[in-house]
């Protein structure tokens, strides 16, 4: 809640204090504050009068430009910011918001706007706008008028701000209370004095305006650092002085509701979206903050180095005003008006010092502002108000064409600051005291907005014409007026206070608040969204619909494309003009030292061969014309320059209406000749930059940019070719190899023509560079993308560099494949000799025993030892086992090295699989006379239960096998996410050279209780590896073994096994079957048709399918037992379809087949087959006919596989 304005002396109890300080020595430190600012400007402008302060490329260029743009932080950021906390929360930040957004993300706007600015020598705000609208002298002016009228509130908020801010400090409280004072006791009025004199004295040193103010801009970085420390002292003060601490402050902003409410904001509110706006357009627009950040820009790296230094010291102020703002309702509640926190918060603590550095602080934030608007409003109203009209009387006109003006345009712009400051200090006398300082800012930016869509849109739309400038700009000029000033002068006259209660002529819907019935939004927002969006659409509609003028055309051509030194055509014969006279036009204007200077090394260049040859007659060109106009608008501005120019060819055979006319003709020309250069540059696929003598950049394409990987905001007309070679240095672009290549001859005699070179960038690409001389004795540089063709010649080298390495790498791969074959082959051979020896010795066996019982059998004086021949017959037998035994190993040794066998994983727990180890085993190991223990385990793993079990199966076995006497024992251990399955024996052991060698086919290193094949670990091995299961072997010889597997760990309890049925006996004696044998081999048939007649079987025989089909159809078989492979291509499953559709039902069958793929047995499978590899067992045989009997007895159906 703000006070009122009687409320200012009940206020002076609370801030009153012992430490009083007199008006005479707050005068004394002010003067003594404001002529510190002289000096500084003095040394300024002294040490600059040669060059600038540092150079332009340094850190402190960059930062003293930093520092101007705080020119935007005024007394209003000093004190009303403060006051905007207290009363409406976080709402003050929306103004610092706009310019952050805008240095963030509008580099490239900006950049553009300075490019532009320089190359048409633009003065201000309302120069640039008229320059882009066909440089019209109309818009310049009424660009102007409407800065004045939207800026004079923003100057009074100034000088009200410092005068409320001396009368608190000297304790008279009636003053600040809008008591009215003569203006010798005003206090603001001794400030406007002294910064117009400041601004008279620094900023109008120059006739030509866009000269740089050094010594002035130094004075303005100086203020923006004494504000930013005095605002922290005070806030710092405030913290630890009054408010016990940041710990103390945060809990009484948790405490206190009131203080709480500082830092609420609701970025849905209009006034959020509203104020971003105007801020971001008034810190381009505003008239001081155009000068410092385009005008007064000596880099464009400046702008980068400001995208965060500004923002950060944006930040730390709005960071600063947060303890003052809570101190400040904590002490004075609703009894102060906030915007005076920062001084009274110090007078109220007896803190004389710190009160006095928040008065220069606020001092420092005012002059600031003042000064540079002061000077940029004079600029403005002198170039596009006051001269234009001097230059149209005809008196005053014809003193131009023959006595220097440079008196009097200083003396017009110094007249201008005392006029400017006059006003604001009038308006600060009527303006209400108790109005808030925060509402005449936003006042004023929301009349500086109105430029924004002509600014904006004139740089990015070319259509963009000065009528819809113009309209779009009165119409919100209009309405801001209405809606907001209006509103403002109510207290002054009654008759506006009744409009803006009840509407002109008593219409409600026209009431300046509530305008066409929109009620219930701050007046700020209100006003910004009916007068931009008038201006707006004015802008768009007006545009569209509108034409433009040839000179328009050029200048949106300009704006939009950047300016390119071209060459100038001749102008028409009846110009009788002479370069003589547009020299002594330029010296009557810019001075004569400056103009002698700029005119001299015009023509120096142009004699130089740079730009169009002069005509040896002397009468002028459009080029002369063109610079005479340009440096004549960094004095009076473009418009004016431009009126000044038309008048000097008037009454040389020429009116000034046709003069113009020829100059928009020749740039329509100009105009249309370099689109189609650009055109034709953008269509070459090279790289293309032109030069000028002094090999500064005057044209380039696209291309050029891409190749570079620059900018696009970092060419521009002018740019020198070192400043490049410096940028393409500083981002690392050159080797140290290629500086030599970047210095290039300009001797025509000594360098010769064309200058060819390559240099390759930091990603790879590879510019073929060639330098060539022009005409006109400049230069012009192609750049062409060779990288393919260097990455053709690299890899040919390459290659022939390679060549003889790849010949030797392939040889001796070839001798390491020829080698492994070798001794793959010799491995080969020795495993068919070990597999050769074991299946003959067994054969050799039961050769041998089969031979003694046939001559047993066949003797004329057989005796009959039954017992013999049947110890004959078992050996024989028992020998053929073997062979059977060393078969099924090696089968299985086949398919594992052939792929054929394939894990099925699951989840199981392995103690399923240890029972059925445990009961195969222990009965063989009591019969060894061995313990035999197995250590149960909890644990599921992962893994084929079937392959894992011929792993350990295999281990024992071969443990049983190579332990005389002792113990076996089989367990496992749990390593991290896998099991490791062990089985341990006191066996003989395994020597440590021997331990490899064991998985290796038909090694058989110890003796053992029994003699092995030696194939077992192999099968282990082989096993492991398709499992992916790791296997090791721990042993010492005389002290036993340890074989481990380890297992991956399942995630989950796993699958339990499936226990296996009982096997039946055999039924044959009580319930004989009929089977029908099917095979293509004789001896197999009559094997089987022998064994399973002893069986008791009935036996059907047959050697292919139609033998088998017949024997089938006289007796209906009960079980068929067939080979896969048949006679005539067929199978025996395709035999068992015939029998089974011609019989009509589901015959049990059993193939019988030498061939072990995975293939075969998907396919028995599949028809519900069961199948047997041959050799079969006879034991194997027997079991599945003893099943099949049981199921005939029981009447049941056998369960298909």
């Amino acid at each position: 809640m703000r006070p009122a304005p009687g409320r200012a002396s009940r206020a002076h109890q609370t801030v009153s204090g012992e430490d009083v300080l007199q008006a005479w020595f707050v005068l004394a430190v002010a003067a003594g504050y404001v002529t510190t600012l002289f000096l500084v400007a003095w040394w300024g402008d002294r040490r600059s009068a040669g060059g600038p302060l540092v150079s332009p490329k340094s850190w402190a260029a960059a930062i003293s430009y930093c520092l101007t743009l705080a020119v935007y932080n005024t007394s209003w950021s000093f004190y009303g910011s403060v006051g905007r906390a207290a009363t409406s929360g976080l709402d003050f930040a929306t103004i610092y918001i706009g310019p952050t957004l805008v240095l963030l993300f509008g580099q490239r706007l900006l950049s553009k706007v300075i490019a532009i600015a320089k190359a048409q020598n633009v003065t201000s705000i309302a120069d640039f706008i008229a320059a882009r609208y066909g440089k019209s002298q109309v818009l310049a002016a009424f660009v102007t008028l409407a800065s004045l009228l939207g800026v004079l509130p923003y100057i009074a908020l100034q000088l009200k701000a410092v005068g409320k801010s001396f009368d608190y400090l000297i304790l008279q409280p009636e003053r600040a209370g809008g008591e009215a004072l003569r203006f010798w006791q005003d206090s603001a009025f001794g400030v406007a004095a002294s910064m117009a004199l400041f601004a008279i004295v620094f900023g109008v040193r120059h006739v030509h305006a866009s000269e740089h103010h050094r010594g002035l801009m130094l004075a303005i970085a100086f203020e923006s650092v004494v504000k930013l420390l005095a605002f922290l002292i005070v806030a710092l003060f405030v913290l630890f002085g009054l408010s016990g601490g940041p710990a103390t402050l945060l809990s009484q902003f948790q405490s206190d509701q009131q203080l709480a409410g500082i830092l609420s904001f609701d970025p849905t509110q209009p006034v959020w979206p509203a104020t971003i706006v105007i801020s971001a357009i008034a810190f381009l627009c505003l008239p001081q903050a155009f000068h410092v950040a385009v005008v007064e820009n000596e880099s464009p790296n400046h702008t980068r180095t400001a995208a965060w230094l500004y923002p950060a010291y944006l930040a730390l102020f709005s960071l600063l005003i947060l303890p003052i703002a809570a101190a400040g309702l904590a002490r004075f509640g609703g009894m102060m008006d906030p915007d005076t926190y920062v001084i009274s918060l110090p007078i109220a603590a007896d803190a004389g010092t710190i009160s006095l550095i928040a008065f220069l602080g606020g001092l420092s934030a005012a002059t600031g502002m003042v000064i540079m608007t002061s000077v940029a409003l004079s600029t403005m109203l002198c170039n596009d108000v006051i001269m234009p009209l001097l230059l149209r009387s005809r008196v005053f006109g014809l003193r131009a064409q023959s006595r220097p003006m440079t008196s009097v345009l200083v003396a017009v712009r110094r007249l201008s600051i005392l006029g400017i400051l006059l006003l604001a200090y009038l308006m600060h006398r009527l303006v209400n005291q108790s109005y808030p300082l925060t509402v005449i800012g936003l006042l004023s930016f929301v009349a500086v907005a109105q430029f924004g869509p002509a600014f904006v849109g004139g740089l990015f739309w070319p259509r963009a014409n000065k009528a819809g400038a113009s309209l779009g700009i009165a119409a919100g000029f209009f309405i801001w007026a209405y809606t907001l000033l209006l509103p403002s002068a109510a207290p002054l006259w009654p008759g506006i206070a009744e409009i803006v209660r009840n509407g002109p002529w008593q219409l409600a819907w026209l009431r300046p608040n509530a305008l066409f019935g929109l009620e219930g939004i701050d007046p700020i927002s209100h006003a910004t969204l009916w007068s931009l969006g008038a201006n707006l659409v004015c802008f768009l509609v007006v545009s569209a619909l509108g034409r433009q003028s040839t000179v328009e055309r050029n200048q949106a051509a300009a704006f939009a494309d950047g300016v390119v030194r071209e060459t100038i055509p001749k102008l028409s014969s009846r110009v009788l003009v002479r370069l003589d006279d547009l020299r002594a036009l330029a010296l009557r204007f810019v001075g004569a030292e400056r103009g002698a200077a700029s005119f001299d090394g015009y023509l120096a260049a142009r004699i130089a061969g740079t730009g169009p040859r002069l005509d040896p007659s002397g009468l002028v060109d459009l080029d002369s014309i063109r610079f005479t106009e340009n440096l004549l608008a960094g004095a009076i501005g473009a418009a004016s320059a431009r009126v000044v120019i038309a008048a000097s060819l008037e009454g040389h055979s020429l009116s000034r209406r046709a003069a113009m006319a020829m100059l928009d003709e020749a740039s329509e020309a100009l105009r249309f000749n370099r689109s189609l250069l650009q055109s034709t540059l953008e269509s070459v696929p090279q790289g293309i930059c032109a030069f000028d003598a002094d090999f500064n950049i005057t044209a380039w394409n696209g291309r050029f940019i891409a190749l570079l990987d620059l900018p696009p905001d970092f060419v521009r007309v002018g740019l020198p070719l070192a400043d490049l070679i410096a940028f393409n240095v500083e981002r690392g672009e050159y080797a140290a190899s290629e500086f030599a290549a970047l210095l290039v001859n300009r001797d025509v005699a000594t360098q010769s023509w064309p200058y060819l070179y390559e240099r390759k960038r930091p990603d790879g690409t590879v510019l073929e560079i060639v330098y060539d001389r022009t005409a006109e004795g400049g230069y012009v540089s192609t750049y062409t993308d060779v990288t393919e063709r260097h990455r053709a010649a690299e890899a040919l080298r390459r290659a022939n560099e390679g060549l003889e390495l790849r010949v030797r790498e392939r040889t001796e791969a070839l001798e390491q494949a020829k080698a492994e074959a070798e001794q793959a082959n010799l491995g080969k051979t020795r495993f068919l000799a070990a597999a050769s020896h074991d299946l003959l010795q067994p054969l050799n066996a039961a050769r041998l025993f089969l031979s003694a019982l046939d001559e047993s059998l066949s003797a004329p004086s057989r005796t009959g030892d039954a017992d013999k021949e049947r110890t004959l017959a078992s050996s024989a037998v028992t020998a053929l086992r073997s062979t059977e035994h060393v078969l099924d190993r090696l089968l299985d040794i086949s398919s594992y090295d052939a792929g054929a066998v394939r894990a099925e994983v699951f989840d199981f727990p392995i103690a399923d699989l240890f029972v059925q180890l445990n009961v195969e085993f222990s009965a063989m190991a009591r019969e060894r006379g061995l313990a035999f223990g197995v250590v149960d385990c909890g644990l599921a793993v992962r893994s084929d239960p079937h392959l894992l079990r011929r792993i350990l199966q295999n281990l024992l076995s071969n443990a049983l096998r190579y332990t005389p006497r002792g113990r076996i024992l089989l367990g496992c251990r749990r390593r991290g996410g896998a099991l490791r399955i062990e089985v341990w024996d006191t066996g003989v052991g395994i020597a440590a050279a021997d331990q490899k060698r064991i998985f290796e086919e038909f090694q058989r290193l110890a003796p053992g209780s029994e003699k092995g094949l030696g194939l077992g670990l192999a099968i282990v091995d082989r096993v492991s590896r398709l499992l992916g299961h790791a296997v090791d072997v721990r042993s010492r010889p005389g002290h036993g073994s340890c074989f481990a597997v380890t297992v991956p760990l399942a995630h989950g309890p796993g699958q339990p096994l499936q226990r296996g049925p009982a096997i039946a006996a055999p039924m044959a004696a009580e319930r004989p079957l009929t089977i029908l044998c099917l095979d293509n081999d004789a001896a197999i048939l009559d094997g089987l048709s022998a064994l399973l007649g002893g069986w008791g079987h009935r036996v059907l025989v047959a050697a292919d399918a139609a033998g088998a089909m017949e024997a089938a159809a006289t007796v209906e078989p009960d079980v068929v037992l067939l080979d896969y492979h048949l006679d005539g291509g067929r199978s025996g499953l395709d035999f068992l379809d015939d029998l089974r559709q011609k019989a009509g039902r589901e015959v049990r069958a059993l193939v019988i087949t030498g061939d072990r793929s995975e293939a075969v047995r998907k396919e028995a499978r599949a028809r519900g087959c069961e199948i047997l590899s041959k050799p079969v067992k006879p034991a194997a045989l027997r079991r599945f006919l003893g099943g099949e009997a049981l199921n005939r007895q029981l009447g049941t159906k056998p369960e298909t596989p």
